[in-house]
């Protein structure tokens, strides 16, 4: 789940959007260190709502491909992370943490 061609296609998207270095993660371990660390461009905050919404969306992509033989293409599939994400900060914009995150995903 971490390194398929498919994933990394999704977190290469991820990558243009944040705008910084996303590794290749060969653990969840590594995942959860990398989601946690802040940098100027990419709070943890907003790399932990991409990050949830990441996984989710390939979950939801391998029950359908179990259940329904069936694959979305990764960049039809980003667009719903992209969705996600846009609602998770929407919902909160009010709060502290989630006040310019709407503009650090967008631009």
């Amino acid at each position: 789940m971490l390194s398929c061609s498919y994933v990394l296609i999704l977190w290469a998207e991820v990558r243009v959007r944040l705008r910084c270095t996303v590794p290749t993660f060969n653990t969840w371990s590594e995942l959860m260190e990398w989601t946690c660390l802040s940098t100027a461009g990419a709070p943890s905050v907003l790399k932990m709502l991409v990050t949830q919404a990441l996984v989710y969306s390939v979950w939801r992509q391998r029950n359908n491909m179990l259940h329904n033989q069936s694959l979305s293409p990764p960049l039809v599939e980003f667009k719903d992370v992209n969705r996600q994400v846009i609602n998770s900060i929407n919902a909160q914009r009010n709060k502290k943490n989630f006040k310019d995150l709407m503009c650090r995903w967008l631009i």
